[in-house]
């Protein structure tokens, strides 16, 4: 299925993890010119790599190696995409810092680390990307926060924070801007079935599972398709959404 997106440029933060990895192979396939930005610059070659291997009107993608920790990392990006392909339509938030301390123990310096990974970094790559994307009368920001942010979890209470506080920007952002051609909206997955997930114990896998009312993580690429299509023209009129992808985890 075509989505228009053949002729648009896309950022993908934090492009080497599982969903990241998913992400920059289902936009290249539907021939998007695509930034994708990782702090492991082997993993991040290596992707860029194996994506070009995949049959695809985009050209090869530019690889920027980045931590969004580092002072003034977001206007680099943002710059060097524009001057690269001219444009820019898309923006996925999608790198994040997934640590955890129960609450008592949470100190301000990882506090401070936390919501400046994943929340700074992307309001300001946001507020950054904005003007380029009112340029072209275009624009598509996508935040992946979590299932956290919505309902938090036990030893995750900044990162929870975190996320919560991205899907709130994410709502203003699309009340202020949604009359110009710009949407913003959230992906907020469940357990998705990743590098970091493979490494838990069988047995605490198993008991997440049952949790879960489909009886099994998100795929990697599940969570792509849904960022496909709200980057897409057919979902102009989705707007300051937060969509849970969790195959029925609530409570």
């Amino acid at each position: 299925m075509q989505y228009g997106l053949n002729n648009r440029v896309a950022i993908i933060t934090g492009a080497t993890g599982g969903i990241g990895h998913a992400l920059a192979k289902e936009f290249y396939s539907l021939g998007t010119s695509l930034v994708l930005t990782g702090r492991n610059i082997e993993q991040l070659n290596m992707l860029c790599e194996n994506l070009t291997k995949i049959k695809s009107d985009a050209p090869a993608p530019l690889c920027i190696c980045a931590d969004l920790t580092a002072i003034g990392i977001e206007e680099q990006i943002i710059q060097r995409a524009v001057e690269h392909f001219g444009r820019l339509d898309i923006l996925i938030n999608n790198a994040a810092l997934v640590e955890g301390q129960m609450f008592l123990k949470t100190d301000n310096a990882f506090l401070a680390k936390m919501m400046h990974t994943n929340f700074t970094a992307p309001y300001t790559l946001s507020r950054l990307a904005l003007p380029h994307m009112l340029k072209n009368k275009y624009g598509r920001i996508i935040c992946i926060t979590s299932i956290a942010g919505y309902m938090g979890d036990s030893g995750m209470s900044a990162y929870a924070a975190s996320k919560g506080a991205m899907a709130s920007a994410a709502k203003s952002i699309a009340t202020e801007y949604g009359r110009r051609g710009i949407t913003a909206n959230c992906i907020a997955p469940g357990i998705v079935d990743t590098p970091a997930t493979k490494k838990l114990p069988e047995e605490r896998r198993k008991e997440l599972k049952n949790m879960i009312p489909a009886r099994r993580f998100a795929q990697a690429d599940e969570i792509a398709y849904l960022a496909s299509f709200l980057a897409s023209e057919r979902a102009a009129y989705i707007n300051g959404q937060q969509i849970h992808i969790n195959g029925g985890l609530v409570r």
